[in-house]
Order: structure tokens, then sequence, then C-alpha cells
């Protein structure tokens, strides 16, 4: 067996793996076992209701943009057909993204 072929199946059988694992969590998701209630907004005070939460922007931002990060590089790497070299600048970036999350999360407490 050639390398080449060595690397497309492994690359088969870790692409079904994850596969797998995205079909768990979205069926978990549509049975209500997982719960998304607060994913893009700040959990209500003690007290309020939970009608009352506002959309958080920070959580927004990193949802967001770590996902556009990760589809571009996944995008280059199928391109390129080697992983790709992530430049300084967008971890800094990306570092910034989970930073005002951070933040956001201490501030509220």
């Amino acid at each position: 067996m050639n390398p080449q072929n060595i690397s497309l199946i492994s690359f088969g059988i870790i692409s079904l793996i994850m596969l797998l694992f995205a079909f768990v969590i979205l069926w978990k998701i549509y049975t209500g076992a997982i719960s998304l209630d607060g994913l893009l907004a700040e959990v209500p005070a003690a007290g309020k209701s939970v009608d009352s939460s506002k959309a958080s922007l920070s959580r927004f931002q990193f949802l967001i943009f770590t996902f556009v990060i990760a589809g571009l590089f996944l995008l280059l790497s199928i391109e390129a057909g080697t992983f790709v070299d992530i430049p300084p600048n967008v971890l800094i970036l990306l570092g910034i993204s989970g930073g005002t999350y951070v933040v956001s999360k201490t501030v509220k407490k």
C-alpha cells in the first residue's frame, strides 16, 4: 500500500467519525437532550424571567469569527492538499475574539 492510499483511507475514516459525532450532537439537539437556550444570549439576572435575556454581541462575535476562520482554513487545506500555516495575525485575532468573550463573562460576575 502506498502512502497516498493510506492517507486517503485515514481521511475517510476520520471524516466518517466526525460525521457520526456531528449526527449524534444534532440528534441530541433535536430531541432536547442538549439545550441551545442562552447560546447567543446573556443569562438573565436572578429573579428575572427568561424572556428578559438580551443578545450577547461578544458571544455572537466569538461564534461567527471562529466558524469563519475554521471554514476558511479548512477550504485552503482542502485546495492545497496539506495543512496550511496559520499566520500569527489570525491567531492574535482569534485570541482577541476569545478574550472579549472571557472579559464579558468576568464583568457580568
